[in-house]
């Protein structure tokens, strides 16, 4: 029985999957079914989850008035709690959802932003060693940092990115129970699909403008993960992948096809968590490239990304991870330990290149 995806969604969505013949071990048969173009099933239900990714949008767009504005702490922690009607889209206050109660370590994300509360204080000053305040990355763009360089609302982005969305996608696709009744399987597909962030009619090849990354602009385009499909994903095929692989799978849960069911979790599992990997890899090169050497707002900017990236790898579903464990506390130890003057100052570069190291020879990334 023919169970792998084909290239093309286009084609995809004309192919049928399985055959009249062809039983599960149980001896039942799996009726011919199709894979749609699109993710528009029948009863799909993702709301809470697509709330959350708003939720996050929101939060994010607060913390990057940094630059300009002294941050109000108690608006941080009413966004994050979803308490006092804190969003602008008045329809997730009463949403019944909040970004804290589905964050893994949400004490530590939220310390990030708190220090980025803290830091913001100091927009005006301009920043070194020792001291919070703003960096140039331009002419005409800035970062605000802590004392030790770090920009904490890129670590709180990309680390909730990994600690909520990424974490609650990976959960709730290893507990999918075999054994459910077919809309309680779809039902948690569905929730998975939902943190991806990206549109039913997803087009991995299509150009999307994700500029001005914010609440507005989303579903219509990708958000948060669904984003970095296509910035930091088309080199290894992230958004091809995940996204036949989503459609596949729910698709093979309505035709109790059970072995495709499965395979497409296993592909959406470790492609999104190599999506992570190759997106910490990347922004720990950037640190390292000449035309960025010297540049603290640029390089610092980029190891904050890192960082958060470098958390989220923490969730990935270890009894299929490629990284072990010494590896990851290796990382996860360096950039956590070391300030970003350090990490960017150190004489080639040498803990940054052992990190990135790490990344290309266990994911087998590519340049």
């Amino acid at each position: 029985m023919k169970n792998r995806y084909l290239k093309s969604s286009v084609l995809l969505a004309f192919t049928i999957i399985g055959f009249s013949s062809c039983k599960k071990d149980n001896d039942e048969v799996i009726e011919p079914y199709t894979v749609p173009a699109t993710y528009d099933f029948t009863a799909a239900n993702y709301d809470a989850s697509t709330n959350r990714v708003k939720m996050m949008l929101e939060l994010d767009t607060y913390m990057k008035t940094a630059t300009t504005v002294k941050l109000d702490g108690t608006k941080t922690t009413n966004l994050f709690n979803n308490t006092n009607n804190p969003f602008n889209n008045a329809a997730l206050n009463t949403s019944g959802v909040k970004l804290s109660d589905k964050t893994t370590d949400a004490a530590q994300f939220k310390g990030n932003i708190d220090l980025l509360v803290s830091n913001s204080q100091s927009n005006d000053v301009l920043a070194s060693k020792g001291t919070a305040g703003y960096l140039l990355r331009s002419a005409t763009s800035k970062i605000v940092v802590g004392a030790d360089g770090f920009e904490y609302g890129q670590v709180a982005l990309k680390g909730m990115m990994g600690g909520l969305f990424f974490k609650q996608a990976m959960d709730i696709l290893s507990a999918v129970p075999a054994d459910a009744t077919i809309a309680l399987q779809q039902q948690h597909w569905d929730e998975a699909f939902g943190y991806l962030a990206i549109p039913t009619d997803y087009t991995p090849e299509k150009d999307y403008t994700v500029a001005p990354l914010n609440a507005l602009v989303f579903p219509a385009k990708p958000a948060l993960w669904g984003g970095y499909l296509a910035e930091r994903g088309k080199n290894i095929n992230a958004g091809q992948v995940i996204w036949d692989a989503f459609r596949t799978g729910r698709a093979a849960i309505g035709a109790k096809d059970t072995k495709v069911r499965d395979q497409a979790i296993t592909d959406i599992q470790m492609m999104w968590e190599k999506l992570a990997a190759n997106a910490a890899y990347a922004y720990m090169n950037i640190p390292q490239q000449s035309a960025n050497i010297g540049n603290f707002g640029t390089q610092f900017h980029a190891l904050s990304e890192a960082h958060g990236f470098i958390a989220s790898l923490k969730y990935r579903v270890k009894a299929k991870s490629k990284l072990s464990d010494a590896d990851y506390n290796t990382m996860w130890n360096i950039i956590t330990t070391n300030d970003a003057y350090s990490l960017v100052g150190e004489t080639g570069f040498t803990k940054l290149k052992q990190i990135a190291t790490i990344l290309k020879t266990t994911y087998s990334l590519p340049e």
